[in-house]
């Protein structure tokens, strides 16, 4: 992979847990509004578009030369849709970060729309800017488990590496039922405990959605922290331009959790018309 470029900057990110732990359930999210907000509004200058863990496995993912240092974080996307069809669809991409995912599907999916919602207001703002030269792709703000979108609006829903911040996630799959056309398909990606799979999928049944795909993708994850953990260490790769900066330790604890207790899975479900 090509280097990143080097424009520098510097940002500082506070460890949300204490607040996470100290908040009543009804005010979690708002904990992690504040947090994204500080962080992404550090972030404007910044060549980073990206807030996940990334996956690299076999398959080619088509990048620009200028999206090559960001491949395998574009690759979480592509493995998490993978069997979609959105062309000419209506898409909905929900807590959609720095939108850099979104921007990608919009260009090479050919969606007829892309609403991509997120709970920051600093990032939609953002992204409404960075990204405004993009016809079929617009930024709103909104929380998950109330998504400001009429019912039976979209062909395609996906969700990338978000639904752990939520409070409700049985919440947040019923406005995703909620919002999706019959017949639609919803795709999701995310990681959790080893112990926790039963009750994820079972989620997705008592939700009302038939389960076409649930499939482990840990290991594609680990090799995308690897890489990054291996380029930032030898200077190959800007620690600027990611969330952990130049502390490859964090990244090694987070490599030694899905060794431990954390698993990675990527599912597609559908609704039945």
């Amino acid at each position: 992979m090509a280097t990143a470029p080097r424009k520098r900057f510097t940002f500082e990110c506070d460890d949300i847990t204490p607040g996470l732990n100290q908040a009543s359930a009804d005010n979690r999210n708002l904990v992690w509004k504040k947090w994204y907000d500080s962080l992404i509004s550090q972030l404007a200058t910044s060549e980073y578009r990206f807030i996940n863990y990334g996956y690299l496995g076999s398959e080619d993912v088509s990048v620009d030369p200028a999206e090559e240092y960001v491949r395998n974080f574009i690759g979480l996307y592509q493995r998490t849709l993978r069997g979609a069809d959105l062309a000419g669809k209506d898409v909905l991409d929900v807590s959609s970060g720095l939108g850099g995912g979104a921007l990608w599907i919009s260009r090479n999916y050919n969606p007829a729309s892309l609403i991509a919602i997120d709970l920051s207001t600093e990032a939609v703002d953002l992204c409404n800017r960075w990204y405004s030269n993009q016809s079929n792709l617009k930024f709103i703000a909104g929380d998950a488990e109330s998504l400001p979108v009429s019912d039976d609006s979209f062909d395609v829903i996906y969700n990338v590496e978000s639904s752990h911040c939520y409070t409700n996630f049985d919440a947040f799959l019923r406005e995703v039922r909620r919002v999706l056309k019959p017949g639609g398909c919803f795709f999701w990606s995310d990681f959790q405990s080893r112990d926790s799979l039963e009750e994820i999928q079972a989620s997705f049944v008592s939700a009302g959605f038939t389960t076409m795909e649930f499939e482990d993708i840990t290991d594609g994850v680990i090799r995308s922290l690897e890489y990054v953990r291996g380029e930032i260490s030898d200077g190959s790769l800007d620690s600027n331009l990611f969330i952990w900066g130049g502390d490859t330790d964090s990244i090694q604890e987070v490599i030694d959790e899905f060794s431990d207790w954390r698993s990675y899975h990527r599912c597609r479900v559908s609704l039945d018309g």
